[in-house]
């Protein structure tokens, strides 16, 4: 069995005010190893009515009697230090829950540990110096607009990225002054809540609470009343059904980092061997489960028979590196779940058959959730499999004439979280960078993102920005006092 390689104890409980307590639900739920089919858990409790309302009040508490709030920025500021420091000391028990749960390689669930302690530490720094503005009284008023944190938050997270995604929402909220309730996918429960019980000697009770569930716990979070921020990743479906949720309950503030369908435009003064390096790990990092994977590669014509070789070689070299995530050799692990491998099993049982398929493009192996990393090319542009997030190791391949070409079907998309550009040419890349419809563009480089840069998508993926000083600022709410 693949979860016996080391054992720590598995989270099942609720976190809520400090400590683990059992949901007012009776009802159970299981979770399977995406490796081999068998049990990781038949124990794992979801909140209900009952669970949230007790956790909403907890974190009340916490914000309105100054157990967190009243902290000096300098004080909370210490904490999130110390909270980075307690990731980096846990960090081989939080990669392995992960890892049971979601099949993440020992490598890959590390560097997201060390990727959530260094937004901890970011924002530690960012804690005493989130500074307001004052305007010249030179009309007979002094105009000040300081930053006030917002009080509850919730944080409803993917299951691709369990524990980066707590560190996205809880450390800005933290350290501008909030308390926060988070809801980990159903799927990938284990680490969030371990973080929790983690941080619970460094943090007052209902600072930072968890609350296991489905769908249905997400809504009842959306509506709640007395919950004033709601950040949401995930897909463009739910993140509809939030925002509609949080309008008809509080008009509560929302962030929402949806999907994607990443363009990456390579054109023919490129770098050839950084696009093909590129672009391989783009789709085969995380098994290509990344809202920002490069999964439509746009290749100039006149490269289009080299690189689409060197490409293909590069794509079934990684096919020896898929294997037990357990084992340290093993690169990538299988896809989340059975229902995930089904979901992208279908694009290709849907597809009309015109499209050619260049290596890859089914299951791997008969047991647990593997699929062969895939290249398409030329695939229809109305194909289902071509307009919609596959969110597998799939890679659509077109080829384009010029950059008028180019920027035309990068654009056609409903998606805008991320796109990119291979060229020598800065003049061409700044250029083409203004046109792309993205939140972000890479140059030279896709897939990829900075904590000191904003991060989120434009069109339907998403709203507002997360990491940097707008992270902050999405968990703060601007006042302006105005002195006579």
């Amino acid at each position: 069995m693949a979860i016996t390689k080391k054992i720590f104890p598995i989270p099942t409980q609720l976190f809520i005010n400090g400590q683990f307590c059992d949901s007012a639900s009776a009802d159970r739920y299981s979770i399977y190893s995406p490796v081999d089919d068998s049990l990781v858990t038949d124990q794992i409790q979801y909140a209900v009515t009952e669970d949230v309302d007790r956790a909403v009040k907890s974190a009340e508490s916490a914000f309105n009697d100054n157990k967190w709030g009243g902290l000096t920025a300098k004080e909370r500021g210490r904490a999130l230090m110390r909270i980075s420091t307690t990731l980096q000391d846990h960090k081989e028990e939080l990669a392995w829950l992960d890892r049971i749960a979601m099949g993440k390689p020992v490598a890959g669930g590390l560097a997201e540990v060390q990727m959530a302690a260094d937004l901890f530490e970011y924002y530690a720094g960012w804690a005493d110096k989130h500074a307001g503005e004052s305007y010249p009284a030179d009309d007979g008023y002094l105009k000040i607009v300081h930053h006030e944190p917002l009080g509850v938050c919730a944080g409803i997270l993917p299951w691709n990225g369990p524990l980066a995604m707590v560190a996205f929402k809880v450390a800005p909220a933290l350290a501008t002054g909030n308390v926060i309730i988070l809801k980990p996918s159903e799927k990938s429960p284990f680490s969030a809540l371990r973080f929790a019980s983690l941080v619970a000697d460094i943090l007052p009770d209902g600072v930072v609470q968890v609350l296991p569930g489905a769908g249905i716990t997400g809504d009842l979070l959306a509506r709640h009343p007395r919950i004033r921020k709601v950040g949401f990743t995930g897909s463009a479906i739910t993140g509809r059904k939030i925002q509609r949720a949080a309008a008809e309950s509080n008009l509560k503030r929302v962030t929402l980092e949806l999907g994607g369908k990443t363009p990456a435009g390579i054109f023919d003064d490129c770098n050839l061997d950084n696009a093909v390096q590129w672009a391989t790990n783009a789709i085969t990092n995380n098994t290509g489960q990344i809202c920002i994977a490069a999964s439509r590669l746009y290749v100039q014509e006149s490269i289009a028979g080299e690189f689409l070789k060197r490409f293909v070689e590069s794509i079934e070299a990684t096919v020896s590196g898929i294997g037990d995530p357990h084992e340290p050799s093993t690169l990538y692990g299988p896809l989340a779940d059975k229902a995930q491998l089904s979901r992208v099993q279908s694009f290709f049982t849907d597809d009309d058959g015109k499209t050619q398929v260049l290596t890859g493009g089914h299951r791997r192996g008969d047991q647990g959730c593997f699929f062969e990393p895939t290249v398409l090319y030329n695939p229809d542009p109305h194909a289902q499999l071509y307009k919609n997030e596959i969110f597998g190791p799939v890679t659509c391949v077109r080829t384009f004439k010029d950059e008028a070409e180019f920027l035309q079907m990068a654009n056609d998309s409903e998606y805008g979280l991320m796109a990119a550009v291979f060229t020598k040419d800065i003049s061409r890349a700044m250029r083409v960078s203004r046109h792309l419809e993205s939140g972000t563009v890479g140059v030279n480089c896709v897939t990829t993102l900075h904590y000191q840069a904003a991060f989120g998508g434009s069109k339907q993926s998403g709203t507002g920005r997360e990491l940097g000083r707008w992270g902050l600022e999405s968990y703060t709410e601007p006042k302006t006092i105005l002195i006579k």
